[in-house]
């Protein structure tokens, strides 16, 4: 199955998403923007941050992690996280698959 690039943006809870790169039903790369806090959630693979502009608190698990642009973190499968924007703070994400 190949990749697709399909720069989608929607409205949500915390500002924008955009999904970017998907293959099949699972994204694989995605831009957020960030007006307000983001809600605890969890995910089966690997999450790659960077921050594209401004600042915030990411939280990981227990961790609370001051970032602003050009900033990166990994978020381990299974680990409850949010982002917490001071102002604003755009993103991109990469999943990846755990490996054994």
């Amino acid at each position: 199955m190949s990749d697709t690039v399909h720069p989608t943006r929607r409205p949500t809870s915390f500002g924008w998403l955009e999904v970017t790169v998907s293959r099949g039903d699972e994204p694989l790369v995605e831009r957020l923007g960030f007006e307000r806090n983001g809600r605890a959630h969890r995910h089966d693979m690997w999450e790659h941050c960077r921050v594209v502009s401004g600042r915030g608190t990411i939280v990981v698990g227990e961790d609370r992690v001051a970032v602003e642009a050009g900033d990166t973190c990994q978020i381990p499968p299974h680990t409850d996280h949010w982002m917490e924007p001071d102002g604003w703070m755009e993103i991109v994400l990469m999943y990846t698959h755990p490996t054994d």
